[in-house]
């Protein structure tokens, strides 16, 4: 039985609206357990809310000031306001402090349709001291608690528990690719990201990409003491652009330590799907999974990820931080692209089709094994201002200008994307039990989500088969930097770029101690993620920082049912557990990869690379994620 959790404070407040329902609030470091004291017919008494499913916990200036989420809000037309004390007069000596959850839905009735979130509100009424300072320095001890625990931030004794231990209102720069997956990351923004992200206090400035690569560009120019994070609204393929950009800073160093954070918005979603499975949620897509790390990047944690340093046969460097991949995978993520208006099933689509004409690859797989480790047989910008004590306002970035059509902020009469959870009240609310968060997936499904990675571009990046030399990339030691100013002197050389000390330079044998392997393959992946896409758990024992990659490569001879039979297990994870004599996967440090078949498609990232010989190593914690957890340290080599 697991030790209780120490508890916070203690504490018994009215409902807002209602002085005859009485509450008694015990915060833990992990829950919120709420007991009413005047239970009425069929309420219920008790309420267990787990903080990881809480968003902000904030004073308030009255009752009706949380209302759908807004400081200043009005109710909604025809609709009841809760907590609306129609019996307090001006002399009201009481504090309001609210708390917006976004727990999920009790357990769907038919499998394979979203639970999601709903989204609870619920303001207290602090009226147990003498007067009204007593009662908002209580509110603002609880508000302050709370937040504390969300942000990872360590408590003293409760008598300490102040505001001055709260870090400043966070600043957050967003990209969305507006035309990635279904063209859906604006609507996305519109109705669910950018509400939480005011209603969890977070200023920002949101560019919309206007071309390839305009994201890589932008954050070379960006002055980094201006933002906590740089967040990305798209698929996996602009976050590719980004942490490219930041490692071509003259400053690298200090930028690839800037927190980056993703929310799906593209089709393969792997990276998100990811953070949501770290964080111990059940699988999720769609707009289910969008909400669940919209919920971790208002926690604001991060945790160190494993960067690897691919290098193609032309010399150019990139910076990946999901997969390398050959044969199969590459050629289902290339030739998807004519089916992206269908979104994350363009996957399934691309996999029927590869499948019906399969491909075998001939090549020499060389690898420097992980050590002890066995091998497993198997541009617009909108710019706003949080809505409580904020900074400074910020200056629009680049070209960007402020424009008012999309978001304002929150303004009164705006309803909000989850107005059909609002109004709650405890009374006859219920949460789903905790065992109940992680639903079974019943029957194989073919996995929409399959190769990661969304492009900016409106083109396809063209058919299945490429030539030697035919990829771009960034040069290797050609990196942009500012022009000197006239009155200036030479800027001093940037550091250089961590070295791969692993792998011999192409075209050198490798080590006598790897190990390599030749012959017919039909896939090459390497990944260091756990998820290829939102519903491709490809890599169950894979960690952020773990400094190893997961080698997995499919040998010649399999069947196309059997291949199959991989991705269909591939959803649950379970692909390992087929005992598939074609699979295998090993954690290694470095790998080449050299195929000896003339033609083919390579991918970085699910982004397309020049097809050749490549070599690849992992550094270690290199960037920063955020990932809403406390970094989990005890997975590493």
């Amino acid at each position: 039985m697991e030790a209780a959790s120490p508890v916070v404070l203690r504490g018994e407040f009215g409902a807002a609206g209602r002085r005859a329902a009485r509450y008694a609030l015990t915060l833990t470091r992990s829950e919120l357990h709420v007991q009413r004291l005047t239970a009425g017919p069929g309420d219920e008494r008790r309420l267990v809310v787990p903080l990881r499913h809480v968003l902000e916990c904030r004073p308030v200036k009255g009752p009706t000031a949380a209302a759908a989420g807004r400081p200043e809000g009005r109710p909604e037309e025809g609709r009841p306001e809760e907590g609306r004390p129609q019996e307090e007069g001006e002399d009201d000596q009481a504090a309001y402090f609210a708390l917006y959850c976004y727990p999920p839905r009790k357990r769907r009735a038919v499998v394979g349709v979203s639970r999601g979130r709903q989204r609870l509100v619920k303001t207290f009424r602090v009226d147990g001291g003498g007067s009204r300072p007593e009662n908002q320095a209580t509110a603002e001890r609880w508000t302050t608690a709370v937040r504390c625990l969300l942000l990872g931030v360590e408590l003293p004794g409760e008598g300490e528990i102040t505001p001055s231990l709260l870090p400043r209102p966070r600043r957050l720069l967003f990209f969305v690719n507006p035309h990635s997956g279904r063209s859906l990351a604006m609507s996305y923004c519109e109705n669910h990201i950018l509400p939480m992200i005011l209603e969890a206090n977070i200023s920002y400035n949101l560019i919309c990409t206007e071309y390839q690569n305009h994201a890589r560009e932008l954050v070379q120019e960006i002055k980094l003491d201006e933002w906590d994070g740089i967040v990305i609204v798209s698929g996996d393929g602009l976050l590719y652009e980004v942490i490219n950009g930041l490692m071509e800073r003259p400053d690298w160093e200090k930028a690839i330590q800037m927190p980056v954070g993703i929310l799906p918005a593209g089709s393969g979603n792997a990276l998100a799907a990811a953070v949501n499975h770290n964080a111990g949620y059940g699988m999720a897509l769609g707009e289910e999974l969008l909400v669940n790390c919209t919920l971790l990047l208002c926690r604001g944690l991060a945790s160190p990820m494993d960067l690897v340093s691919v290098t193609t046969a032309s010399g150019r460097r990139h910076f990946s931080f999901l997969s390398v991949a050959w044969g199969f995978v590459a050629d289902v993520d290339i030739e998807s692209e004519k089916y992206r208006g269908v979104g994350s099933a363009r996957f399934s689509v691309g996999t029927l089709v590869c499948l019906a004409s399969l491909r075998r690859y001939r090549g020499r797989l060389s690898y420097l094994p992980a050590g002890g480790r066995p091998k497993r047989a198997l541009c617009r910008s909108i710019t706003t201002q949080a809505n409580s004590p904020a900074p400074a306002q910020l200056p629009p970035l680049g070209r960007a200008s402020s424009e008012t059509g999309l978001w304002r902020g929150a303004p009164a009469d705006s309803p909000s994307p989850f107005a059909a959870c609002e109004g709650f009240s405890f009374e006859g609310a219920s949460l789903p039990p905790e065992g109940e968060e992680e639903d079974e997936v019943e029957g194989d499904h073919l996995p929409g989500g399959g190769a990661a990675g969304d492009r900016i571009s409106r083109k396809g990046a063209g058919g299945a088969a490429g030539d030697w030399g035919s990829g771009g990339g960034t040069p290797l030691g050609d990196f942009a930097s500012p022009s000197p100013s006239p009155c200036s002197s030479s800027p001093p050389p940037p550091p250089p770029l961590p070295q791969d000390g692993l792998v011999p330079p192409l075209g050198q044998p490798v080590p006598p101690h790897w190990e390599t392997v030749e012959g017919d393959f039909v896939l090459v992946l390497a990944i260091y993620q756990t998820h290829l896409g939102a519903d491709l758990l490809a890599a169950p024992f894979a960690r952020f920082a773990e400094g190893a990659l997961h080698l997995c490569y499919v040998r010649a001879g399999i069947s196309r049912r059997a291949l199959l039979r991989l991705f269909l297990a591939m959803g649950r994870g379970a692909h390992f557990s087929l005992g598939c004599p074609h699979l295998f996967c090993v954690p290694a440090l470095a790998f080449r990869l050299e195929p000896l078949t003339p033609r083919g498609v390579m991918t970085v990232d699910g982004e397309r690379v020049e097809y050749g010989p490549l070599q690849a190593q992992v550094h270690r914690g290199l960037a920063q994620l955020i990932t809403g957890v406390p970094a989990d340290t005890s997975n590493g080599l």
